[in-house]
């Protein structure tokens, strides 16, 4: 026994061998040979997991109310026709051709996700999976074998999802076929591209502004092909740092280096990049991030977000489809900036982010699904007109895929824990079961938010030893909360964004927490947006007014709640509404049910 343990030399010297450091190491799947042996990295690993708040295990999640009938919703379409084996290779919109592997690696990414969130079984998941290495060319991944002389960057970039897709299905059933066809294309598609990226067109002279809601080729420069989504290579980095994460590798983790480095010198203003190719690969620096803990990498995530905060971001926390570019929104971006937002708040501990990724859920995510299931694009309220409304009704090839993380990382995020601390950062209906250091607690909750300030918890089981921090998120937008343990006042704190109170959580106890919602006017905040309007909210809730034409309303205009989400100016008796409700609304191209969102001083 003793010749098979390794001491810590040698391990780190294995750890060098495969190009990654010992923080990595420690979060990667080698360390599971290892860490049982070195009690040395056994301390690293268990130090950084108690400072880091832990998202709930979906093993333990029951969702229920409005998040669990979107997220059915969005299951219900993606077991529609066009997403079932063998269509799902084949698809009507043409973009298998144009996009090799993005329609299949998005449909898999979805639906596996849904089916750990929903504890759904998927009907045709594993078949799509089974049916891909019949789809896949003679090297192991979609579309034409790779050119070094004409790289297509939608090529790499439907790969993007198609490791995404494979990475989170194999984490989940640890399937080996799975990680073979990983493997396949990190080594026949993602390595050989090493040292393209690095000469990436990024000049603003050279780059082409145009192109669709599906993105085409327009140019090829230099050894590469280029896509009206600028930047959209970038998405393939999301896949990439994924499958890193999964497998590890020196020769992955240079060619990680070298696309990162590329992405931060691209100055995506000037560019005119693609929002959602932006966020994705934020989201790919965050992974990194977490897999490397390098803190320049979570700054320069920090400063790029700002950017597109600032610049990009619309009135009802929806994205431009390009920077610079105000001409509609669509939810894969909007999708990619609530993750940004969380996980942002998550390492820095900053409120601000927290209280985007509630905006960004509850208007621009729940605006952009419609009644189908599926997600579509709308204009952008403000660049030209106050005006909010339906451009397209649903984009099939994209959007709908995405709403499948999108909800799934809401039903995710709604818990978080560390030893001794319980956040909650969202409220939704839910049954829990949460370890917590070195017991847990089953619990359900109950919410009136956002439509009332009402949340209470209910203690079913508990194991837990010592009273908990619990930390009730408290938007800006939430006052005068009042919190009852078993029926009796409770004294509390707040502390960047939450309500804090310290309490042994045994079975039987409840919990109740009441607030306020602040209901009035908010300025505007994008540069592009027409001056002299004001938005009206009622907690996170945008709301609209539905008529014939533009109205004006004061921005001191009095609001009296008609029923939830909906609410009277006292004054006028005019409604306005959330804007939210188009997956319980029939809505078409034909029919954009227009709202204006944006008012003037009468």
């Amino acid at each position: 026994m003793a010749n098979k343990k390794r001491d810590l030399t040698t391990l780190e010297g294995e750890m060098e061998q495969h190009g990654v450091s010992r923080r990595e190491f420690c979060l990667s799947g080698m360390a599971a040979l290892a860490l049982a042996n070195c009690p040395v990295i056994m301390a690293h690993a268990n130090a950084a997991s108690e400072q880091r708040l832990i998202p709930a295990s979906f093993d333990g999640l029951e969702i229920a109310g409005d998040l669990a009938k979107r997220a059915g919703q969005n299951y219900d379409r993606l077991e529609s026709d066009i997403y079932q084996p063998p269509l799902v290779f084949e698809n009507p919109f043409g973009s298998s051709k144009t996009w090799p592997g993005d329609w299949e690696g998005r449909t898999v990414l979805g639906l596996t996700l849904l089916a750990r969130s929903t504890h759904r079984e998927a009907r045709y998941l594993d078949d799509i999976l089974r049916l891909y290495p019949g789809k896949m060319n003679s090297q192991g991944y979609f579309g034409p074998l790779l050119d070094p002389k004409a790289v297509d960057e939608q090529q790499l970039a439907g790969h993007g999802w198609v490791l995404r897709g494979l990475c989170e299905y194999y984490e989940w059933k640890h399937d080996e076929r799975v990680l073979e066809m990983i493997n396949n294309v990190v080594r026949n598609l993602a390595l050989p591209t090493r040292g393209q990226h690095s000469i990436y067109p990024i000049d603003p002279a050279i780059r082409f502004v145009k192109g669709g809601v599906a993105g085409e080729i327009v140019a090829h420069l230099g050894n590469w092909k280029l896509s009206s989504d600028n930047g959209c290579d970038f998405i393939f980095l999301d896949g990439v740092t994924h499958a890193y994460q999964v497998r590890g590798g020196a020769d992955l983790k240079a060619l990680i280096d070298e696309m990162i480095a590329r992405f931060l010198e691209v100055d995506v203003i000037a560019i005119k990049a693609q929002t959602h190719a932006t966020l994705t690969a934020i989201r790919a620096l965050l992974r990194q991030y977490e897999n490397s803990g390098d803190p320049r990498l979570l700054e320069a995530v920090e400063k790029r977000y700002k950017l597109y905060r600032s610049q990009a971001m619309t009135e009802t926390y929806a994205n431009f489809n390009w920077f610079e570019r105000p001409e509609w929104s669509e939810c894969c971006a909007i999708i990619d900036s609530f993750m940004i937002g969380v996980q942002l708040w998550r390492h820095t501990g900053d409120p601000a982010y927290l209280e985007d990724a509630h905006l960004i859920y509850f208007n621009g995510m729940g605006r952009g699904q419609r009644n189908n299931g599926g997600y579509g694009v709308d204009t952008y309220a403000g660049a030209h007109d106050p005006y909010l409304e339906v451009n397209t009704y649903e984009a099939p090839f994209c959007c709908t895929m995405r709403g499948g993380e999108g909800n799934a990382r809401a039903i995710e995020y709604a818990y978080f824990s560390r030893p001794g601390e319980l956040v909650l950062p969202f409220f939704h209906d839910s049954k829990a079961s949460l370890q917590i250091g070195d017991g847990a607690v089953t619990l359900r909750q109950t919410t009136g938010y956002p439509y009332q300030g009402t949340v209470k918890l209910e203690i079913i089981s508990s194991s837990l030893k010592q009273p908990v921090r619990m930390h009730f998120v408290a938007p800006s937008w939430t006052k005068s909360h009042r919190l009852r343990l078993n029926g009796k006042d409770v004294p509390v704190r707040t502390n960047k964004g939450f309500v804090e109170v310290r309490s042994p959580l045994r079975a039987g106890d409840t919990m109740a927490l009441d607030f306020d919602l602040v209901t009035g006017a908010r300025d505007t905040f994008n540069p592009y947006s027409i001056r002299g309007y004001h938005a009206f909210h009622s907690g996170p809730l945008v709301l609209g007014y539905e008529g014939p034409t533009e109205i004006a309303l004061p921005r001191d205009s009095e609001l009296i709640p008609d029923e939830p989400g909906s609410f009277r100016a006292k004054a006028t008796g005019t409604r306005l509404a959330r804007i939210n409700d188009l997956n319980v609304l029939k809505v078409s191209e034909k029919d954009p049910f227009r709202r204006q969102v944006l008012f003037r001083e009468a």
